[in-house]
């Protein structure tokens, strides 16, 4: 076999089966829909849809949404912190006095109105006012003394700026209303 000899016809036949075994398939081509982009098109194509151009409406709505979603994320990290956990399984584990205290005081409201011709019955009511008011800063005593024995037992050094706060505001609130929703049902132990 020369260098410049000529190849064996049985070598270029199996040359030829070899390559109409690996070829592809051909596939369609698409015409193509019109001339190329130039560098400057294709950037700014690019940006646009990175960036798009926003009419003023869409851009508050965008914005709108962005800030909503900060925000949840904020209160979803705030939220997720063990003594903040833990004081709401506290005050969500029984029920507190503050659930009812609106609803009582507005009724109290109503009933000093209607009695405000009578000062010894809007007495009465006044005092049945302070009265509620007083039970339910005991309740939140009792509310803020189990919780702080609980959070010194399970997390010692933990600090409690803020907690007492959170909690009664908690308290304050009616059960189906408070956010984050309850975890434990009244009655569970903590």
């Amino acid at each position: 076999m020369g260098l410049f000899s000529k190849k064996d016809d049985s070598a270029k036949k199996d040359a030829a089966h070899d390559a109409q075994a690996v070829a592809p398939v051909p596939t369609a081509h698409r015409k193509k829909e019109g001339p190329t982009p130039t560098r400057k098109e294709a950037e700014a194509a690019r940006k646009a849809r990175v960036n798009p151009s926003l009419t003023k409406k869409e851009r508050r709505q965008r914005d709108i949404e962005a800030d909503r979603r900060a925000r949840q994320e904020d209160v979803r990290k705030r939220d997720s912190d063990v003594g903040r956990t833990l004081m709401r399984d506290v005050v969500d584990s029984r029920f507190r006095l503050g659930e009812i205290v609106m609803p009582l005081l507005l009724v109290t409201l109503a009933a000093s109105l209607l009695v405000g011709k009578t000062p010894q019955l809007a007495n009465y009511v006044m005092a049945l006012f302070y009265l509620i008011v007083l039970a339910v800063l005991i309740d939140i005593a009792f509310m803020w003394r189990q919780f702080t024995k609980i959070l010194e037992e399970r997390h010692p050094g933990h600090p409690k700026r803020g907690l007492f706060m959170y909690g009664m505001n908690r308290c304050l609130q009616l059960r189906r209303w408070r956010m984050p929703a309850p975890r434990v049902r009244r009655g569970d132990k903590i």
